[in-house]
């Protein structure tokens, strides 16, 4: 037996099986919203789906746009107010509950694929502090006193891990 033969038959048939299992998903939230109105669970449902089909078939590519559409999905539902969760501006949960979809990519990649994308922790960080800022004041508005200092001590942690990373060997995916 070949070793690599057998990886990438195994690999295949988890690509099927995810791949089945996300179509599953779909169509059954699309049959379900002929009677029902599950318009609001579908992004979620269609994320969730992708995730598992990335999961399975450990591919990273499909873990990124299911951990966004996890994110807007998850948001949706928040700021229709179906949980009932009490805030002033739901626009600032939005936010923070899209951030969360993007931080599921460096934690999904890093669990089932060969190469953690930690990229998404700049859009979901970005998106986690303008919906803390919003939730915290209501007003977006408010960073723009603070938008030069943060955006000086970005430069500098880029920066310094530069200057860090600069005698290391280019280990990338």
């Amino acid at each position: 037996m070949n070793p690599i033969s057998e990886t990438g038959k195994n690999l295949h048939r988890h690509h099927g099986l995810g791949g089945g299992i996300a179509l599953v998903l779909i169509g059954t939230a699309l049959l379900m919203n002929q009677w029902m109105d599950i318009g609001s669970y579908l992004v979620l449902l269609v994320g969730a789906g992708f995730l598992v089909w990335g999961a399975l078939s450990r591919t990273g590519g499909l873990i990124i746009p299911g951990g966004v559409l996890t994110g807007i999905g998850l948001g949706i539902l928040v700021y229709e107010e179906r949980w009932s969760i009490p805030v002033a501006n739901p626009n600032g949960l939005f936010l923070i509950c899209f951030a969360l979809g993007w931080f599921l990519i460096p934690l999904l990649t890093g669990l089932f694929t060969s190469c953690t994308q930690w990229w998404p922790i700049v859009p979901g960080g970005i998106m986690a502090i303008l919906g803390a800022a919003v939730l915290w004041r209501g007003d977006p508005r408010v960073w723009q006193d603070y938008s030069g200092c943060i955006v000086s001590l970005i430069l500098i942690l880029l920066g310094v891990h530069l200057i860090v990373r600069r005698g290391r060997p280019n280990t990338r995916c």
